[in-house]
């Protein structure tokens, strides 16, 4: 049995390396945000779609079949997990291996359960029904009803109880400023959450749901909480036989209109900030929060890695619990990559420990003590925010660039994709999926999206929006590009 209780534990998994009983395939559409487990993972596989600059760079941890490279014609309808294991090259490519065959996802579903049953594969993922459970957001209310948190005051109502009230009543139980959660609607990064601040907001989301419908989705029930000052945080936990484990607070970077087109909705997922110190009355909320939810998750069937999305009040000192990401979130590969960076070990082993049902033994108090070490860094996920596809004019190299804060320059230093390389807060990386000369980037779509970019320190000002210094960054590398 392996005990773990150090980060020097770990690292003797980096020089040897777990070996799983066959081969784990990893699926993403870019290869970045799959290729952490490679580090601690043997005969680690990924499986991509986009033809990107850091393919190479990550063919140095990972055996890499990209679709787009076998097939350069090829496209994909909906740019997903499902439809690159339905593909034909793709089935043929798994079903090639001979041993044990082990799927490693970022979160399953029906369609890919369904996908995969006669190509003999293990999934690593909870299925779609224990997801579901935690998911939809107004199950998670009587989730968190059960496991006595508190959860942020508001109603789950059914969808034609809604639409036949006016903004004067909402406004009445709620305030001028409330929120709206499509529980029907359940795509990530904030695609189903929408702010509420006056009665125009109200009339316009009115009259794109007329038809009972919310961008193409039919809604049953519409939640409707009261809006809670404060910011955008959210931990990433880990659900294991011995308890739940606990990342320190991470600040969400959201709605920032220079990365993401503002016409697709409100709250949208834009990056991170890791590392913010809070309040020890706030942490210990936090860590209540994710202790009562992990336990109940666990004896329900789900195992792994899961994430709360929560609303921190500084002057209350009151942290407020809003979704459960019941999935791999969009803080991996980064939150690994800085663990690695401060010598904690990062929380995909015990994910994969406990899905490969490897016998290890944790003292999960002395290991979340750990994760509550200063760590500093963040990412933006940078993407198409014109009404109209982008043409990539200029190639930009995967690895660590410096700004000139004088002549408004980027410069390329060296091939690099860890936040060690990191040395001043002028450096930035750019990885996962860079693309190609001649390359086009949708609009308003999963393939929109241009790449990572990270930095060693906070990019954000009070306010949540980015500091001038990296807002000029991101003008440059889209005039490098485009």
């Amino acid at each position: 049995m392996l005990n773990i209780k150090t980060y020097q534990d770990f690292a003797k998994f980096l020089e040897k390396k777990l070996k799983p009983q066959g081969a784990v395939f990893a699926v993403g559409i870019t290869a970045f945000m799959r290729f952490f487990p490679a580090l601690f993972l043997q005969n680690f596989k990924i499986i991509t779609f986009k033809d990107s600059k850091d393919n190479k760079v990550l063919e140095k941890y990972a055996e890499i079949f990209c679709l787009k490279k076998r097939k350069p014609g090829i496209k994909l309808r909906f740019s997903n997990a499902n439809n690159l294991l339905r593909n034909k090259t793709v089935r043929n490519y798994i079903s090639g291996y001979r041993g044990n065959k082990i799927l490693f996802l970022y979160r399953s579903n029906n369609n890919i359960q369904n996908a995969v049953k006669d190509l003999g594969v293990k999934i690593i993922a909870n299925k779609s029904k224990i997801n579901k459970i935690f998911e939809n957001k107004a199950n998670f209310r009587k989730v968190m009803d059960k496991v006595k948190i508190k959860p942020i005051f508001g109603k789950t109502f059914e969808f034609g109880e809604f639409n036949s009230q006016d903004y004067k009543f909402f406004k009445k139980k709620y305030g001028p400023k409330f929120v709206i959660q499509l529980p029907d609607f359940m795509l990530g990064g904030g695609k189903g959450t929408l702010f509420i601040k006056g009665e125009k907001d109200f009339k316009k989301f009115k009259a794109q749901i007329k038809e009972g419908k919310y961008k193409g989705k039919i809604l049953t029930v519409v939640n409707i909480t009261k809006f809670i000052e404060g910011i955008s945080c959210s931990v990433v936990c880990c659900a294991t036989k011995y308890g739940t484990l606990v990342s320190k607070i991470q600040r969400q970077i959201i709605d920032i209109p220079q990365i993401i087109s503002p016409k697709k909705g409100n709250g949208l997922f834009c990056g991170h900030v890791f590392g913010p110190e809070f309040s020890q009355q706030i942490v210990k909320q936090s860590q209540e929060i994710a202790a009562k939810l992990g336990r109940y998750m666990y004896k329900s069937g789900y195992k792994g890695i899961f994430g709360i999305d929560l609303i921190v009040n500084e002057k209350q000192n009151k942290v407020y619990s809003v979704e459960c990401n019941a999935r791999y979130t969009g803080a991996f590969p980064m939150l690994s990559m800085i663990h690695l960076k401060y010598k904690i070990i990062p929380l995909d082993l015990f994910h994969f420990l406990e899905f490969l049902e490897i016998p290890y033994k944790i003292n999960v108090a002395q290991l979340n003590q750990m994760y509550q070490k200063s760590i500093s860094g963040s990412h933006i996920v940078l993407s198409n925010t014109k009404e109209h596809s982008l043409k990539v004019k200029k190639e930009l190299e995967v690895g660590v660039y410096n700004f000139n804060a004088k002549n408004k320059k980027i410069t390329f230093k060296k091939e690099a994709i860890f936040y060690e390389d990191l040395v001043s807060d002028n450096d930035f990386i750019l990885v996962d999926g860079v693309p190609k000369k001649g390359a086009e980037i949708k609009k308003w779509s999963r393939l929109a999206r241009i790449c990572h970019v990270l930095f060693k320190g906070d990019i954000l000002k009070a306010n949540g929006q980015l500091k001038p210094k990296y807002m000029q960054i991101v003008k440059a590398i889209y005039g490098n590009l485009f």
